[in-house]
C-alpha cells in the first residue's frame, strides 16, 4: 500500500514540476512577444503577418536547441565529460553541434527572406537588434533572481 502512495507522489510531482516549467516557458514567450511588438512598433497590420512567421521560426529553433543540445549533452555527460570521449566521438559530437548550428542559421535566413514581405528592411534589422536585447535582458533578469554562492 505504502509503495502505491509513494508512485502516486512521485507522478503527481512531477506533473506538477512539468505544469511550472510549461508555464514558465508561457510566461517569457508573453513577455518576449510584448517586448518584440512595442520595440518594433509593430501596426496591427504587420503584427497578424509578423507572428505567425515568428512563432515558427521560433518553434523550429526551440525544437533545434531541444533536441541536439540535449543529445550532446547527454552524450557528453554519459561519456564522463569532454576529456572522456576518444577524437572519433568528439569529432562526431561537435559535427552534430555545428550541423545544429547550419540548421538554425538556415531558418533564420528564411525566417527573414519571409519577413521582408512584411516589414521594411529597418524593421528587419530592428528586429535582429530587438531579439538580442531581448535575450541580454532576459539572462540579466535570471541572474538577478538566482542566488549567489
Amino acid at each position: 500500500m505504502n509503495k502505491k502512495i509513494v508512485i502516486c507522489l512521485v507522478f503527481l510531482l512531477s506533473g506538477w514540476v512539468m505544469l511550472a516549467q510549461e508555464r514558465g516557458r508561457e510566461r517569457i514567450k508573453a513577455y518576449k512577444t510584448a517586448y518584440i511588438t512595442q520595440e518594433l512598433d509593430l501596426s496591427s497590420k504587420e503584427a497578424e503577418k509578423f507572428w505567425p512567421i515568428y512563432n515558427q521560426y521560433d518553434k523550429k529553433l526551440f525544437e533545434l536547441k531541444v533536441r541536439e543540445v540535449k543529445k550532446s549533452k547527454q552524450l557528453i555527460k554519459e561519456a564522463g565529460g569532454p576529456d572522456a570521449l576518444n577524437d572519433e566521438e568528439a569529432q562526431n559530437v561537435l559535427s552534430k553541434m555545428l550541423s545544429t548550428e547550419k540548421e538554425a542559421s538556415i531558418a533564420r535566413e528564411k525566417m527573414y527572406t519571409k519577413l521582408s514581405k512584411v516589414l521594411t528592411p529597418q524593421k528587419l534589422l530592428k528586429l535582429y537588434n530587438v531579439e538580442n536585447n531581448f535575450n541580454r535582458k532576459l539572462l540579466m533578469e535570471y541572474r538577478k533572481g538566482k542566488p549567489r554562492k
